[in-house]
Order: structure tokens, then sequence, then C-alpha cells
């Protein structure tokens, strides 16, 4: 007798989902070649291709086409649960399915809220498995369903036995919006007889690619920082769920193999337990038997690092889990030509599924080992964090916009900070109640705590495969301090008082509203305001005025709103500039006189006028992806400012006319034509702000835009060195992700809002810029020791010492604004990004 609940589904599943056409072609998978065909499946469950309309492999599945075949296992298997954890930046879904047996999935909220003690769980394994984070790399994504599929239909005894003893979660698509582009793509240029040409177009796809997310960003670096819905909703997933096991489902070169972790143990983060490395390395036995079984080449200790905790593999290790690594050469396509023979889809998509199920079967395995050690580490951070010699950071700034962002951070991480409720001196530096913040090492996230504050400069292994230092205060310019055993007992706090909204100061008849710059926010509230055509100026000078009664000095970059004299016209604007600054959490100042106490008046010629930024972002071609989407996110989220975007490739220079800002981040540009320079030249004499940053200082530099020399060290003279000294020797010569420190003039309208006189910068790449030759155009200088965290050989740090770090010209009405490094680096950089927020908006004040 047929199933009925089967029966009636189908066809209203395949109404909401339509199924790609399928194409007589080279010969289309089959079930078994992913699977022994002993297998037994039920006929209550749908098959992938149920849903597709062809078996997996064939075509690469889509977002919407992956979701409704999880929305049928949900709906027709007690095995399965779906549930919808957040939504990308285009609006779709971020699902997690959870199969178990159909006992474990009726109880599912109470083993989930049993995870809160974590020093004393006693219930079945949980293991997560995560697929594609970067959407180009699709093999992951399709294996999701066949992964899926076998756990709900399979009738074999060590699959119900897994279940029973096992809740699986599948992320079947880290990043929908990327494997949704990468998808369209491929499937685009995909004909009848499949093409193996590496040249064709297949195989390559257009910039941005599908790897990373709307905004261009790669999510696998997301996951310490939060600065994306996907992100935040997984993290928030992961510590509801804390599982013992999260495999990381990723692609790698065509003409590679198939790697799994361990990895290189001395590029491993010394935070992370040895034992941690040895239970990865007894779980790789699993997926090497499993690949022997298909004759699949492979290899698990070469590399890759597990270095950063920002990272799907190695954030888990840092939060009482085994992370592990997968990487599967990758078809780019459907099929492509390796070294290694012929690289079909299919085969990639059946290596994930082999070790998918290898991390499963090591689960059960080793299901003792793996919550014992998750146990004993939870109940290992007391004592860790007594025997530490530091005991807590406090840190501060003044500035409530870049505080809320970080403490937002380390909130989502379940860090526990108090607020210092009595002023304190650290290390000579004045610690003021209210607006520091204090964080006991002593408490369960002491590992991650010490990844975030900490400003390691010496390690084992000099190789990273990623940034060597992401210190999260250095990044957000706030002052901070580790904490010893006598410093903390210093220290009175309690329970943080936030409030989200600004406050207003002042009479209710004012003649002028003042809005101060020290708020990383009030760039937004400036948007909104200008957007709506209400005069604004920027003070370049101090000034004091009466507020309530009470002198208030403004520094300079303090915003002045003029009010006019109609009492209609001045409620308006008053409403406005309520709407704009106070929701967005910044103070508004209303003042009953335009005459200065000390300082300047608000009449004065020292105001100066702004104008909304209408900014253009130069994009394509060989443009870094990943810094132009950092440059759109910072103005189209954070500022709500419009950002128009043109291919690098075909900018016609004659009509820069409507645009106050042309923003070159690093990439490859094509050297100007002389009319192009010309018309260049002509638009930045008339006002135009150009702003290069990283490899585009080159470019400007090679064109004749700046006079600032540019110097790119030469490869060093050979040395007589081994060859397997390669490694060591190639990492001296470069910095991947350091953090340097320079000095910042706070004079400079480029640096308004920040009081810090120096400012940390995410160092890459060795491009050095010789000192100017004149006065006022060097907004930040990298100290005489400039290493502050990370990675950077002595040669390098002795290069770029004392060089500029920020330069910024006057050319008659226009400007050019340089900067040496990526100012918004990862999205999260919010101390430099000011730099960059300051040139849309005062490129007129210097």
């Amino acid at each position: 007798m047929p199933n009925l609940k089967k029966t009636i589904f189908l066809p209203l599943l395949l109404i909401a989902c339509v199924a790609w056409p399928v194409l007589s072609q080279a010969k289309e998978p089959t079930l078994e070649y992913y699977f022994d065909q002993s297998i037994d499946f039920s006929d209550d469950v749908l098959t992938p291709k149920d849903i597709l309309g062809h078996q997996v492999g064939t075509w690469h599945v889509r977002p919407d086409q992956s979701l409704a075949y999880f929305q049928s296992l949900a709906h027709l298997s007690d095995k399965v649960e779906l549930k919808e954890i957040g939504r990308t930046h285009e609006n779709r879904p971020l699902i997690t399915t959870y199969i178990s047996s159909p006992e474990n999935i009726a109880r599912l909220d109470a083993i989930k809220a049993s995870r809160e003690n974590l020093e004393n769980y006693q219930g079945p394994n949980l293991v997560w498995l995560g697929y594609s984070v970067h959407g180009n790399e699709a093999s992951g994504a399709n294996a999701a369903l066949l992964v899926a599929y076998r756990l709900a239909a399979s009738k074999e005894p060590w699959v119900e036995e897994l279940l029973k003893n096992t809740v699986v979660m599948i992320d079947p698509m880290l990043n929908p919006d990327g494997l949704d582009r990468f998808a369209g793509w491929v499937n685009r240029y995909k004909g009848q007889q499949l093409v193996s040409d590496p040249n064709s177009i297949e195989h390559n796809e257009e910039w941005p690619m599908g790897r990373t997310n709307h905004y261009w960003f790669d999510l696998n670096r997301d996951w310490l920082l939060l600065q994306h819905p996907e992100s935040q909703a997984r993290v928030k997933h992961f510590y509801q769920w804390r599982p013992h096991i999260v495999g990381d489902f990723h692609e790698m070169g065509t003409n590679s193999t198939y790697f799994f972790q361990p990895g290189v143990p001395s590029r491993q983060n010394p935070l992370t337990s040895k034992e941690n490395f040895d239970l990865t390395a007894d779980i790789a036995e699993f997926h090497a038997k499993a690949l022997d079984d298909l004759g699949s080449a492979y290899y698990s200790k070469e590399s890759f690092d597990d270095f950063y905790y920002g990272k799907g593999s190695t954030f888990p290790d840092i939060n009482g889990g085994i992370g592990i690594l997968f990487e599967q050469a990758s078809s780019r396509g459907h099929l492509q030509e390796s070294v290694n023979g012929n690289l079909s889809f299919p085969f990639a998509i059946r290596n994930q599924i082999a070790t998918s199920f290898s991390t499963l079967k090591a689960s059960m395995a080793m299901k003792d080992k793996l919550q014992n050690y998750q146990q004993q580490f939870f109940a290992s951070r007391s004592k860790a964090a007594n025997d530490d010699s530091v005991k807590g950071v406090i840190f501060s700034s003044e500035d409530k916009g870049r505080l809320k962002e970080f403490l937002r951070i380390l909130n989502s991480h379940q860090v526990e900070v108090e607020q210092v409720t009595k002023d304190v001196s650290i290390n000579d530096q004045r610690y003021k109640a209210g607006q520091s913040y204090l964080v006991n090492f002593k408490q369960t996230q002491y590992g991650l705590i010490k990844a975030m504050f900490e400003t390691r400069t010496q390690f084992k292994d000099n190789t990273f495969y990623d940034v060597s230092a992401w210190t999260l205060p250095l990044a957000f310019n706030v002052t901070f301090n580790h904490l010893d055993r006598g410093d903390l007992s210093d220290v009175t706090s309690s329970t943080i008082e936030w409030a989200s909204q600004g406050r207003w100061f002042g009479g209710s008849d004012p003649v002028a509203l003042i809005v101060p710059w020290d708020n990383f926010d009030a760039a937004k509230g400036l948007s909104r305001l200008l957007k709506q055509g209400i005069p604004t100026k920027v003070s370049t000078n101090s000034f004091t005025l009466a507020v309530n009664n009470q002198a208030r000095q403004f520094k300079p970059g303090a915003l002045v709103m003029q009010l006019p004299a109609d009492t209609k016209r001045k409620e308006r604007v008053i409403q406005a500039v309520r709407d704009a600054f106070i929701a967005a959490g910044v103070d508004v100042y209303a003042v009953e006189s335009g005459l200065a106490l000390n300082g300047i008046d608000l009449g004065s010629p020292s105001m100066e006028p702004l104008t909304m930024p209408q900014p253009l972002l130069l994009i394509g071609g060989e443009v870094s992806s990943y810094e132009a989407g950092e440059m759109w996110h910072l103005l189209d989220t954070r500022l709500e400012i419009p950002l128009s975007m043109q291919h690098a490739n075909y900018i016609d220079f004659s009509t820069l006319e409507r645009y106050s800002h042309l923003t070159l981040v690093n990439g490859y540009y094509a050297d100007l034509k002389p009319e192009e320079h010309q018309a260049l030249i002509e638009w930045i004499h008339k006002g135009g702000t150009l702003v290069v940053t990283r490899e585009a200082v080159e470019w400007a530099y090679r064109n004749q835009l700046i006079t600032y020399e540019v110097d790119i060290p030469e490869l060093p003279e050979p040395q007589g060195h081994e060859f397997s000294h390669r490694d060591d020797v190639v990492a001296k010569s470069i910095i991947g992700g350091a953090i340097y420190q320079a000095d910042l003039d706070n004079s400079h309208p480029l640096a308004y809002g920040l009081t810090k006189d120096t400012i940390a910068f995410t160092k890459a790449g060795t491009q050095v810029l010789k000192p100017a030759t004149e006065d006022f155009v060097t907004v930040a200088t990298y100290t005489d020791k400039p290493l502050v965290a990370g990675y950077s050989s002595k040669e390098n740090v002795e290069r770029i010492k004392n060089t500029p770090a920020v330069l910024a010209q006057r050319l008659e009405r226009g400007s050019i604004i340089v900067f040496n490094d990526n100012p918004v680096f990862r999205g999260y950089w919010l101390g430099s990004a000011r730099l960059m927020v300051n040139s849309l908006f005062f490129n007129r004040a210097f």
C-alpha cells in the first residue's frame, strides 16, 4: 500500500519547487554510486531526486531546492526536525536539521536545556556537520542532501544505533547567498556534453564569485567577529548546543586530493590543548579508512593551520568541542581536468559524504572519550584561570558607539562583562567609572577571552594560513590593560547599565543644536540628517558654551545645527535631529546662545559646512572583492550612505562630476591614459576626493597622482637556504595579518572623534610609504616599535617603523587620502574605520 503521507506531500512540494530540467547527457550518477547498493532504504522518505528531478551531482543544487528537500524530510520522518535559526542579508532562511531517533527528536528541547550543565552533561553525543561556508565550494552543500537522506531513510542497524546515541545537526548551506550565486553560474554554462577544460567559462566565475556572502565577506573568518547575520545566528545556535564535534566541509584547488585534520601540530593555536589534537588524530583514522575504501587519495598533516579562532574548524576548539576541517579538491563546475585525471562533481560529493559518515562513526565509537574530554575542558576553566598570572582585563573608551559594538560581540560569545563603578588607575592609565569595563578571567569562556585580548608576538611556527593576530581591543581602539591579582582587587564593578537611546541636554527653546563627534554612531545620525537637507556644520576648533547653565566644552569635530527663527520650521528641525541621533544612541546638546564662553562662536568661519557624500567605489576586474565588500558594508550598514559602484575596467573618468569621492581599495588597476589622468586631476581640483588603500596607493604613485614615494621590497638575494627551510624563509618576507601601531595626529580632521594619540592597523603586505616632504599631510605614522601583536620579521619591522600610515594631501579644492593599510578590515576594525568615515564627511575641513 503506498505511503499516503508521501503521496500527498510530493505533488504539493513540487509545485513550490521548480526542478531543473533533466537533459540527456553523459551518464547521470545513481544512488548506488554514492552508497553501497546493499543498503535498505525506507520507502516513506523522499530521495533528493524526488524533489530535484535529477540525481544529486547532475546539477548544482540551489538554496531553494536544498530547503525544499530538508522540509520534505522533516515532514515525512519522525527522525527529523528542521528549524530556521536566522536569515541571510538576502533574506534566505538559515536552517539547521536535527536527525536522531524519534525518541530524541521528541525531547530535543530537553536535551538542549541539559547543555547548560556543561560539566556533568549526560545525554546523546552532539555532532554538527556544516557545509559550504564558501558558496563556490559546493560539493559539501550537495553532499548534505544525501547525508541527511541516508540518516533519515536507512534501515542499517549501525545507523539506528547511531541515532539512539547521537543528535546529528546538519547545516546544509552555511552561505546560501554565495551558494545561489555560484549555482546560477555553473548551471548556466553547463551543456549536455560536460566540458573539462579548465579555461572554459564554467570553471571561471566572474567577480566577485560565489565564495563570499552578500557583502563579499568570507564568512569562515566571521565566527569570532560576528559582523553578519549568518554568523550571528550560527554562533548563537552553537552556544545553545555546544556540540562535541563540528565538521567543516570545504573545497581546495582542483589539482589537490582530500585533506582532513589534525594538520600541522606546530600550527595549532597554543591555547588549544594537545588532547584536542590527539582526539582529532584518532578521528582521522576513521576518515582514512572511509577514503581508502573508496580508493580516494588524501593527506592530513600538511598545509592548513589551526590558529585563528574565527574559522569554523577552529572556533569549536576553544569552546570545548573538536573542530575538523575537510578540504576536497574542487571540480568548480561539473567536470574538470586535473593532474590526477578528470575530476567530476559527483566524485567530490562522494568523498564529502564518506567523511561525513566517518565522522559520525567516530563519534559513536569515541562517545565516552568525547564526552569526558568536554566535561573536563569546562571543569578545568576555573583552575586554568586560577593558575594564570593574568586575572582579567579592563578597557575603556569615550566612544559609546565603538564600545556598544565591542560589548555586543563579547555578549554574543557569552563573555561576562561588568561596568567599572569607581575611577581607578592601572599602570598610570586612568579608567573612569561609567565608561570602563571589566572582564574577569574566572569564567566559562576563559580560553576565548585569552584569545580575544592577547598580544602574542612570538610563535613556534611562523607560517600562517590566515591572520596571526586579531586583538579585539586594538581593533576598537579602546584603552586596555591586563590585570594581575592586585590590580583586579582594586577594580570596583557591577552589572552593566547601558542606555540604548541617546540623551537630550539643554533647554526647550534653543538657538542651535550640537552633537559631539565622540560617538561612532554620530556618523549614521549625520547621514540621516544630511539626506533631509538640514544645514549642518563641523567645528574645526574647540569651543565652550553654556548648557543648562553649566559650561560644556566641545572638541573639534562637533556638529552644529543652527536653528531657524520660524517656530514651525524650528520644531521640524529639532524633531529631525532627535530622530536622527537620539535613536542612534547619540547625545544632543541644545544651547540658547551662540556666543561662546571660550573658543570660537557658532557663526565662526571655522565652522565648515557639510554636504551629503556621493561616493563611488571601483569594483570588478582585479579589485579585492573582500576589501571592496568591507567598504560597501561600512557605508551601507553602519553609515547609511548610498554607495555607487562601477566596474574598474569600464570607468569613464570624464563623468565623475556627480560624485564627491572616488575610492580604490586593494587591487590592480590599469594605468591612466593621458586624457583620463587629466580628467581625474580636474575633478579633484574642483573638489573631488580620491581615496586609495593598500596596493591602490602604488597605482596612484605610478600614475603621478601623489608625490609620496612608495617602496615595494624586491625579492631577497639568494642565501643558499635548503629547500626544506622554504616555509620559514618565505614567512619572514611577508606580513600576512599582524597588528601595527601608529602615532596619530589628533588635531587633523581625519582623526576627529579619536581621543587616543595612537591607533592600530591590521598590517598585510610590506609596502612602505616614504616620509612626506611637507608639513600637515601626515595623519598617522608607524611608531618606533610598531609591532604590537602577531608575526612580523625583524627586517620588516625595521623597514616600516617611523614611516607614514595615513597621508592626506590637499589639491586646490579637492584632496587625495592615502591609507597604507586596510582601515575597515573585516568590518569590525572600527578604530581605523573612523579615519575612513571622517574622509567622507570632513574632506574639505583640512
